[in-house]
């Protein structure tokens, strides 16, 4: 009987390396899928608020923006997008490290008062906006021929079923499918055929040579409003809110930082595409009763530069327009009336999460039912003031977003509660520079919001 030959060191030691090799490549992809598996887990609510901040309001303003001032305003979307990463990061890390929210936070370390202040605040701003997100609702779907009553009623009903009857998980996938709407102003910018030469130099180049950047101050007003739709204190407080809902801890921060970062920049990418569309199809084209377009003027609505979209690009252009206006809208509808719930939750310490029942939760759901209620049965009285109500749901969101901002660089410097992950210098420099220049901004918004005849038109 042969026996096998016995083996030399040499080969023994090929032999084991070919095998540690085998082994290698049996770990290597389950670990790669077990990273990607691990940040799909953790994605979600980063890519949720930041689109949720391209709303009613948002599209408005943008594309208010773009119908203007063409492409002067497009340099802004980079300091946008760097402010909201930096926010929205450190809102993430306090949620991710502490386990808590916002508001919690507040209360804890500031006292009662404070979280009082900010709990009626935002309760009575995102009432307002909420009402403001039904009109949008109704405006992209009006331009789809589906009539007002059924628009408002038939989209609250699908938020609240959803909420109600969903798991968060369940929960967090029809926000995110409804993200995916966004990409209509993507598709609608590419139909238009800018000049992106143009955009590209725009988009880098800051540019005052628009005569209202000179001749008077709305351009400040404008930019000031461009940038103050961006980062709203809802978006803060749902954002932190949800990650500690969703129960993801100070172990998979970098996937949290990559979530916030990622829906970031889709969301500003997005809002420029809106300003892209508008510029290129009302800015400086015949329209009627208006020979050399919008340019100066703007429009009074989104549903209006979706209107004004048809005759000079098409009727598509106008449907995915408002097919965008219809997501965003639904979208900032939903989140509002959660983000409020667990604001007042965190507030009175008492019980907030999706997956709770409304017996283990009645404040949490009765606030969320309350305002998705108001928002809708409030637009069908006929004659509703929807403009000087997003006036000054608009203001009261100017006065609490400094003080936000304040609250959240303190925490996010407090040894107690990050240790290690606190603020940095650098860090602190950036975030430090940003609320001075967001209290600024947006003082002077309000002011000339409550003041309007103090800058000239």
């Amino acid at each position: 009987m042969k026996t096998a030959p016995r083996q030399t060191s040499a080969l023994r030691r090929r032999a084991a390396e070919a095998a540690a090799q085998r082994r290698e490549r049996r770990t290597v992809r389950p670990r790669r899928l077990g990273g990607v598996w691990r940040y799909l887990a953790v994605i979600g609510p980063g890519i949720i608020v930041a689109n949720a901040g391209n709303d009613a309001g948002g599209v408005f303003t943008y594309s208010n923006t773009g119908a203007k001032y063409g492409n002067h305003l497009l340099w802004a979307f980079l300091p946008i997008l760097v402010a909201l990463i930096v926010t929205q990061e450190m809102v993430a890390r306090l949620g991710a490290v502490t386990g808590k929210g916002l508001m919690d936070l507040i209360r804890e370390r500031f006292g009662v008062r404070w979280t009082l202040f900010a709990a009626v605040v935002v309760l009575i701003a995102n009432g307002g906006t909420t009402l403001a997100e039904f009109a949008g609702v109704a405006g992209g779907l009006g331009l789809l021929g589906v009539p007002l009553p059924v628009a408002v009623l038939g989209a609250a009903v699908l938020i609240g079923v959803v909420v109600m009857r969903g798991n968060r998980r369940v929960v967090e996938r029809v926000f995110l499918a409804l993200g995916l709407t966004f990409v209509s102003y993507i598709i609608t910018a590419v139909t238009v055929h800018p000049d992106w030469a143009v955009i590209a130099g725009g988009a880098v180049t800051p540019d005052f040579t628009h005569p209202s950047s000179v001749t008077s101050g709305a351009y400040l007003v404008d930019l000031i409003a461009l940038i103050g739709t961006s980062i709203t204190p809802y978006m803060q407080l749902f954002l932190q809110s949800s990650i500690v809902d969703k129960g993801t801890g100070e172990k998979d921060l970098r996937l949290v930082r990559s979530d916030v970062i990622s829906g970031s920049i889709f969301a500003v990418i997005v809002a420029m595409f809106i300003v892209i569309t508008t510029s290129a199809t009302l800015f400086n084209h015949p329209l009627p009763g208006y020979p050399h377009g919008l340019a100066g003027t703007g429009v009074g609505s989104a549903q209006q530069a979706a209107s004004a979209l048809a005759p000079l690009a098409g009727v598509h252009a106008q449907q995915l327009f408002a097919i965008g206006l219809v997501g965003a809208s639904l979208l900032a509808a939903a989140v509002l009336p959660l983000s409020t719930a667990f604001v007042i939750c965190e507030a009175f310490g008492a019980e907030r999460s999706v997956q709770s029942s409304f017996g283990d939760a009645p404040l949490f759901f009765t606030l969320f039912i309350g305002l998705l209620a108001f928002g809708a049965g409030i637009l069908l009285i006929p004659g509703v003031p929807i403009a000087g109500v997003a006036i000054g749901t608009q203001t009261l969101d100017g006065i609490l977003l400094p003080v936000m901002m304040v609250f959240i660089i303190l925490l996010a410097n407090d040894r107690r509660l990050l240790g290690k992950r606190r603020n940095g210098v650098i860090y602190n420099l950036i975030a430090v520079t940003l609320a001075t220049v967001l209290g600024l901004l947006t003082a002077v918004l309000v002011v000339v919001t409550i003041f309007p005849g103090l800058i000239g038109g």
